[in-house]
């Protein structure tokens, strides 16, 4: 037989996560325990090369990954900041 504190206790914990989950965020935040994307997931590699720049070429895109990686794309090509200049990289 389940108890009426039982009871009420697990509608208010289904209630909390069904309206988390209406507003978007899931189970984020709820006990350290949170959904990962796919982007998230995946695991990067970045492989630096000996060109250095001093500049950036116009229209480059700042991207942060996961772990606060940040990396600039430029068209087809990568860089990432390092000592106050740009190495170019190969993002895998």
């Amino acid at each position: 037989m389940i108890n009426r504190s039982s009871s009420t206790r697990a509608v208010a914990v289904c209630g909390m996560l069904a309206l988390s989950s209406v507003a978007g965020n899931g189970l984020d935040g709820v006990s350290g325990f949170r959904f990962v994307g796919a982007a998230e997931a995946k695991t990067i590699v970045i492989q630096r090369t000996t060109i250095y720049i001093n500049t950036l070429p116009k229209g480059c895109v700042k991207t942060t990954y996961s772990g606060g990686i940040v990396v600039w794309k430029c068209g087809t090509k990568y860089y990432q900041p390092y000592n106050n200049r740009y190495v170019l990289v190969y993002i895998k």
